[in-house]
């Protein structure tokens, strides 16, 4: 009797079931990573609020994370245009750094594009960018509010500049790196400048470009803020500013965690976006060695 023929199917039934079993334990894996580290934070707040009570450290100096609470429900629960209301400021910050993000975003991607495209853009502009990107943002935020007023345009103008650079750097990186083998095997093919960057450049460059949009996402909720500070009619860095001097710490604390929540909801958003996209490239999530586990 053949054996390979009868164990054969007992072979393949196996690797199914192997393939059923795995992403099973994979998602059981990240779900308990995931409690772990919910866990891990709850645990943390409870001994703050432990400590603060059994200290009884003024609210002014240090709240509770009860009280914190408190004022994110007090905030939210308020009517929608009430001066007490969250929405509002919530509403101004976020429109100022989603197009603090596009715009930062897209002119950086431009400008990488082009001075890889073009090296003597390379030679007389690099050097202007990078002493741009050296002086810091804080110094140029009063002179943009005088430019520009206390409306958005000074808090988009600053999210901008903040943004820009990490995707230029990302964007000339990525493209700048594509492998050799690659380009001649188009040049060979007789393709076209654009088709030779349509079809290799910008797909390669893409995993640096999203890591990029990751770190604008941050800097553009940064910039708004920052502005905020310096001058502005509403924001979370307005709110932020009166909840301060009006010493209600457990309010600007909760004006904090919503900016914190903001920024992550924004870069959680472009690293789906990037898994939906760039399916086909490894996910920075993924250590070695869990890739080797997979595999």
């Amino acid at each position: 009797m053949d054996w390979k023929l009868v164990t054969a199917p007992m072979s393949i039934e196996s690797n199914m079931t192997r393939q059923e079993i795995e992403p099973a334990q994979s998602w059981i894996s990240r779900a308990s990573g995931k409690l772990t580290g919910l866990a891990s934070f709850l645990g943390l707040l409870a001994l703050i609020e432990i400590w603060t009570w059994f200290f009884e450290v003024p609210s002014y100096i240090f709240p509770r994370p009860s009280e914190v609470l408190s004022a994110l429900v007090a905030g939210f629960w308020a009517p929608v245009f009430a001066r007490s209301s969250y929405y509002i400021h919530i509403a101004t910050t976020a429109t100022e750094a989603l197009a603090a993000f596009f715009i930062g975003s897209g002119l950086g991607i431009a400008v990488g594009a082009l001075i890889i495209q073009f090296p003597f853009l390379k030679r007389h502009l690099l050097p202007y960018f990078i002493g741009l990107q050296s002086v810091p943002k804080v110094a140029l935020a009063p002179l943009f509010v005088v430019w520009f007023g206390l409306g958005m345009s000074s808090k988009v103008v600053l999210g901008v500049l903040l943004t820009f650079f990490p995707l230029m750097i990302n964007t000339a990186a990525g493209l700048a790196g594509v492998e050799r083998e690659r380009l001649e095997l188009l040049q060979s093919l007789r393709a076209s400048p654009w088709k030779t960057f349509r079809l290799v450049k910008l797909p390669s460059a893409l995993p640096y470009i999203f890591a990029g949009l990751e770190m604008a996402a941050a800097y553009s909720v940064l910039g708004a803020v920052v502005g905020e500070f310096v001058g502005g009619t509403s924001g979370l860095g307005v709110l932020i500013l009166n909840r301060n001097a009006a010493l209600d710490i457990a309010g600007a604390i909760a004006a904090l965690v919503i900016l914190a929540l903001m920024g992550i909801g924004l870069q959680r958003l472009v690293v789906l976006l990037r898994n939906r996209l760039l399916f086909w490239a490894p996910s920075p999530e993924t250590f070695p060695s869990e890739r080797g586990q997979q595999k």
